[in-house]
């Protein structure tokens, strides 16, 4: 079961991520063609880009553990690519009522600490 639990709160925290990346401002292109200079200031301004965190992620990470977790779940379970999970989660809160938030935080930590 232990499996089962690490896997569906990947699922639930990957859902997520998808949620939050699709709604993120694109980021703007890299020059690769004309003088160094203006190659390199267009390189500055992307990495600014994609070296920012996403707003969405400053909300969620500044909510409670409870709060954050019931949103992570409640998108996984709306979000029509994963519907038809919604039962796993389900299943997976009731076998482990308290190992499976705190999986789910431990990889939400680990994803939000990477670049977004």
């Amino acid at each position: 079961m232990s499996y089962v639990i690490r896997e569906t709160a990947a699922a639930v925290v990957a859902a997520a991520s998808d949620f939050i990346i699709g709604g993120c401002a694109p980021t703007p292109a890299a020059q690769i063609e004309g003088s160094y200079s203006s190659a390199l200031k267009s390189q500055k301004e992307h990495d600014r880009a994609i070296g920012s965190t996403p707003v969405m992620v400053e909300l969620l990470n500044s909510w409670t553990i409870d709060t954050r977790i019931g949103w992570l779940i409640s998108n996984f379970e709306t979000d029509e690519r994963y519907v038809h999970a919604s039962n796993v989660v389900r299943r997976a809160m009731m076998a482990a009522p308290i190992g499976f938030p705190l999986e789910i935080e431990r990889r939400w930590q680990n994803r939000a600490s990477k670049t977004w």
